[in-house]
């Protein structure tokens, strides 16, 4: 993999996409079982969707954010600075 001199403000970035993405995942912990759901024996309260449609909006502004970056216009193998972006994000996060 070919090293890259990626900015700052799109580590921040990375790093914020992660951060929104736990958050994400944390939003649905709390839900009961899909079985439950499916057998209508329990349901998901309107504040449990409510926060996971606002923490999933969120980690979509900043997938676009991240996908819209100058940056990549920048490099010659996307695919290679994303992985390197994830990784150094990660590493100094």
């Amino acid at each position: 993999m070919a090293d890259y001199d990626i900015p700052s403000d799109l580590l921040d970035l990375q790093r914020a996409y992660f951060a929104a993405d736990q958050r994400v995942q944390e939003s649905g912990e709390g839900f009961p079982s899909a079985i439950d759901i499916a057998n209508q024996e329990a349901e998901i309260s309107d504040e449990q969707r409510s926060a996971l449609i606002e923490a999933r909006a969120a980690r979509l502004d900043l997938v676009s954010e991240l996908y819209r970056h100058p940056w990549f216009d920048t490099v010659d193998n996307t695919h290679e600075a994303r992985m390197a972006l994830r990784k150094a994000a990660r590493a100094t996060g």
